[in-house]
């Protein structure tokens, strides 16, 4: 299910309908866009968004941010995944993944982190199957777009 633009918006806007610009960062990824941190800046900027933004403002970035769309997400997924595969054996390290999750980029708390291990299947050398927890990973996303529908 896909959230639109004014719907994500909603979920941010204060009292006078304006967004901040960390919320557009938020709202820019609701829309299955994959745009670094800078380019999503660059194109704040661009717009002439100097502190809080109007629906407008925020469909003007995002129109900007297009390219950066990703359809594939349980791909890229499974791709970063492969990154923590030493051995070649489709698998990954959770001490691995689990301290990637709590140090690049949106950083999740070290509970949330243990919540989806949990779920993981675990083998005896502390690893997962890189394609098993890829589906998993998009099994919550599933549950969280759910959840806030």
């Amino acid at each position: 299910m896909e959230i639109s633009v004014e719907e994500s918006f909603e979920l941010f806007q204060d009292k006078g309908k304006k967004v901040s610009k960390k919320d557009i960062h938020m709202i820019v990824r609701s829309q299955h866009l994959c745009p670094t941190d800078a380019e999503i800046n660059a194109a704040i900027s661009s717009a002439g968004i100097a502190d809080k933004a109007s629906l407008g403002d925020v469909k003007k970035v995002i129109s900007s941010l297009r390219h950066t769309k990703n359809d594939d997400i349980e791909g890229t997924i499974r791709r970063a995944l492969k990154l923590f595969d030493t051995t070649g054996g489709d698998v990954a390290a959770v001490s691995e993944i689990s301290h990637a999750l709590q140090n690049i980029g949106s950083k999740m708390s070290v509970e949330d982190i243990d919540e989806i291990f949990r779920q993981a299947d675990v083998d005896a050398f502390g690893q997962v199957e890189i394609d098993e927890f890829a589906r998993l990973i998009m099994g919550v996303l599933g549950e969280e777009e759910q959840a806030s529908a």
